[in-house]
């Protein structure tokens, strides 16, 4: 049986688990992947690797911490994206926002923590999470289970590749812009069909 690793309820230990994950994301944009290793993060970190792995089980485990900070950091904002859109902004505009701004903002932190959590999750896992992060779009729910299937495939279709293409645009307004007219047009679309 796997060890449980250790949680982080303390503040001292939830800083210590941060710490760990920013070195994380550090060690990646300075060494890349080849020069990513446990050792060197926790250097960086300034722990010692016995305290890294108190909270991680090796180097994909912390590619999947530095995801789910993300993601929880993107829970964190939400009560900032209901300012946003009192403020005018679109909920489909904000959800497309908070899916680019889901993972790490370091090229290739980003991308190594995507790939662990598609390999960590599997495909029935990420569709998972993907279906239960785009339920939350009102425009949504009333789209037959194929077209909402299509229309959230294709968003995060787009971004994940972005990701691996390391696109610099990505978290510019116009790549924004352009992901927010692919699923308008498709929403317009399937409304009208649905009236003929």
């Amino acid at each position: 049986m796997e060890k449980q690793r250790r949680s982080p309820l303390q503040s001292r230990a939830r800083a210590t688990r941060d710490a760990i994950l920013t070195g994380a994301a550090q060690v990646l944009e300075k060494h890349g992947e080849s020069g990513f290793n446990t050792n060197r993060v926790a250097e960086r970190a300034g722990v010692s690797i016995g305290s890294l792995y108190q909270y991680f089980r090796d180097k994909d485990d912390i590619l999947v911490g530095l995801a789910q900070r993300a993601e929880q950091q993107l829970l964190s904002q939400r009560k900032l994206s209901h300012r946003a859109y009192e403020a005018g902004e679109s909920p489909l505009r904000l959800g497309i926002r908070a899916y680019i701004n889901l993972l790490p903002d370091a090229p290739t932190a980003r991308e190594k923590a995507l790939e662990a959590m598609l390999q960590r999750r599997g495909p029935l896992g990420v569709a998972k999470e993907t279906d239960k992060r785009f339920s939350a779009f009102d425009g949504f729910r009333s789209l037959s289970s194929v077209d909402r299937f299509i229309v959230s495939r294709a968003i995060t279709g787009v971004v994940q590749s972005a990701v691996r293409e390391r696109r610099p645009d990505l978290h510019s307004r116009a790549f924004e812009d352009a992901l927010v007219k692919l699923a308008r047009g498709f929403l317009n679309a399937a409304s009208s069909s649905s009236e003929d």
